[in-house]
């Protein structure tokens, strides 16, 4: 693969970081099957992880061997996709993605399966939960060569209340299944990595923490807090803004007591107007887009698009729009309509993006924000959860995530991964990223929030396990009230099945969970409670051994037995022939809203078609209307 060079995208040096990692750490080397890779954001991961996926493929050449890059977000499978793509053509590595949906569509198993040398793909970008299916339905063995590395982009996410738990079972599962693969977990800087490492690789392992003080630029983290000005007409109180800075880069870099901005009266004229958090962040948004493109954050998707609208001012109209802005917008109309309400947003340089917005759409987004076609992108705060765009500022509604009926501060880990975009190469010499604060005791609750470290790595399965101390011994029923735990149930079913159902898999299950991270854990820091999700385990292991269990179905749709035992009660006469593409749309035809109703029985699709539906309690009348309304669409 040297022989074949980069042409013009030759690297003729590399940063600081990388030097250290790829060099003195010894990560040239290839002989250790697990390294965590723990460093600040913007010390180049990416980089780091291209070079050790082009020593796996030339270390596995004979046997063809694939990678697998898993990132946590849809829109990350896009950007990652890119990336490798521009970095590794000219070697011709071929970069494939498949799409996170839980279903390998007839296009990704041609793609999956294709023979021929010069068209097998040697990379896949996926989700864990995309991998995850492929690797229960048999994929490695139907693809025909082995999975030789697994490379974990913000692998912190392994301690995600939602998520995390699903990561962690899968690279126990690789860990155990796959006889060639190694891994590399990329990190920002956490204290643990080397029991994390040991983890996957035994005394085969190594942890690469590099906690350099070393920047590609100047970054400033402040919290803005709107101060009333002088009374305008014995009515009303003007404004300006104060930022205090709570957090610079290095200390070099230094500013003395408090920064005052000015206000935007075409966004609230008075102090009263702009004395909430999201007027607040527009206003903010709007001075510092002057020095380049923002992205502005906030909880919800009904606060994001309110949030967009107060932006929607004369002054960002733009009068001709480019060739790229109008053929999205163009593309917008022909899907979701010409009174979509971000394509007049669009004229005004702000950009939209949430996860009720479809692939394609966020894609767009990300795209015209990359190629700099955009001024604002108003998000939820999960885009913090990876997505890298060129940003020079970055503004904060919001702090914290959306979980069932409340909202929680989001992870240190994930507030530095997104602080860390603002200001990274080829970006404005400083990043600056702002908080917005109502008051003097909100600006307290988020200096403690700023100054919060990242600190040990730990396993979903102890908090989890926690929070649900008083069901761990029916986890039949946990399920029900804590839906997180389906990925744990659908890996003792796997396990189960893989081990040929013996009769003494309720005395091995033991030895399968110290494959985990966070079963061992869980004994050493609560003895009481790993004896009583044990307990647990054994009841569960009898209900899955009864007979005519649909145990496959487990497998091949990423649901837990619960789910599956659910549909097969509820769904009447439902069966193949209930989809009619030729009636199945039709107002009135009650065979859609049936099948909807069965969705949302679904526990794992559940929280996400309350989403779609903006509502707690969605119902499959709604849910059938929005997919009319769709295909409406497309057909005219």
């Amino acid at each position: 693969m040297v022989d074949r060079g980069r042409g013009n995208r030759a690297i003729f040096d590399v940063l600081p970081p990388q030097r250290r990692t790829l060099a003195e750490q010894g990560l040239l080397g290839s002989s250790r099957r697990a390294v965590v890779v723990s460093l600040p954001t913007s010390s180049g991961k990416t980089m780091i992880a291209e070079f050790r996926i082009l020593q796996a493929l030339n270390q596995f050449e004979y046997e063809k061997g694939w990678v697998a890059y898993l990132v946590p977000t849809k829109a990350l499978v896009n950007q990652v996709t890119r990336q490798l793509r521009r970095d590794f053509d000219s070697l011709g590595v071929l970069v494939e993605q498949v799409s996170p949906a839980l279903e390998v569509d007839n296009i990704e198993q041609r793609l999956l399966q294709e023979q021929a040398e010069n068209s097998q793909f040697r990379v896949l970008v996926t989700t864990p939960e995309k991998l995850d299916l492929m690797l229960r339905q048999g994929w490695e063995e139907k693809i025909g060569r082995p999975l030789t590395l697994v490379v974990v982009d913000e692998a912190h996410n392994i301690q995600s209340n939602s998520r995390g738990l699903k990561l962690e079972l899968l690279l126990a599962t690789i860990n155990k299944e796959c006889q060639w693969a190694q891994f590399l977990l990329l990190t920002p800087f956490i204290a643990n990595g080397q029991e994390v490492a040991r983890w996957l690789g035994g005394q085969n392992s190594d942890d690469i923490s590099l906690a350099l003080d070393w920047q590609p630029n100047d970054r400033i983290i402040g919290i803005v807090k709107a101060k009333q000005e002088e009374l305008i007409k014995n009515k009303s109180y003007n404004y300006s803004l104060d930022m205090e800075t709570v957090h610079t880069s290095r200390n070099t870099l230094t500013t003395n007591g408090l920064l005052n901005l000015p206000g935007t009266h075409d966004i609230a004229k008075t102090f009263a107007q702009v004395n909430d958090k999201s007027t607040l962040a527009a206003v903010t948004a709007q001075y510092l887009k002057q020095r380049g493109p923002v992205i502005v954050m906030h909880t919800r998707p009904d606060w994001v698009w309110s949030l967009a609208d107060k932006l929607k001012i004369e002054s960002n109209y733009i009068e001709l729009p480019s060739e790229k802005i109008q053929l999205v917008k163009k593309f917008l109309q022909l899907e979701l309509g010409a009174n979509f309400p971000l394509i007049d947003l669009l004229s005004y340089g702000i950009g939209v993006h949430h996860a009720g917005l479809s692939d394609d759409v966020r894609f767009l987004m990300e795209w015209l924000f990359e190629e700099n076609e955009l001024n604002f992108l108003v998000a939820t705060t999960t885009i913090a959860q990876g997505v890298n765009f060129p940003i020079s500022g970055l503004i904060m509604a919001s702090h914290q995530y959306p979980e069932k009926q409340k909202t929680v501060d989001m992870p240190p880990e994930d507030f530095w991964n997104i602080a860390g975009r603002a200001g990274r190469i080829g970006q404005s010499s400083v990043g600056v990223v702002t908080l917005v604060a109502k008051d003097e005791n909100h600006v307290e609750k988020l200096r403690e929030f700023i100054n919060k470290q990242s600190g040990e790595l730990n396993s979903a399965l102890l908090k989890l396990a926690n929070e649900a101390e008083d069901n761990l011994g029916d986890l039949g029923s946990i399920v029900y009230r804590y839906p997180e735990w389906s990925s744990f149930l659908q890996y003792l079913v796997h396990t189960y099945r893989q081990i040929g159902k013996p009769d003494t898999f309720i005395d091995q299950v033991e030895q399968v969970l110290r494959g985990t991270l966070g079963f061992e854990k869980l004994r050493i820091k609560s003895p009481t409670l790993a004896n009583k999700l044990l307990r647990g385990i054994h009841e569960y292991a009898n209900y899955i051994s009864a007979p005519n269990q649909p145990l496959k179905l487990v497998d091949s749709t990423g649901f837990s037995l619960q789910s599956i035992n659910t549909v097969l009660v509820n769904k009447g006469n439902i069966d193949r022939s209930s989809w009619n593409a030729d009636t199945l749309f039709h107002e009135g035809n009650q065979t859609l809203q049936d099948m909807m109703g069965i969705l949302l029985k679904v526990l794992e699709l559940r929280d996400n078609l309350k989403d779609v539906v903006g509502e707690q309690q969605p119902d499959g009348q709604k849910l059938a209307s929005i997919w009319r309304g769709k295909m409406l669409i497309l057909l005219n």
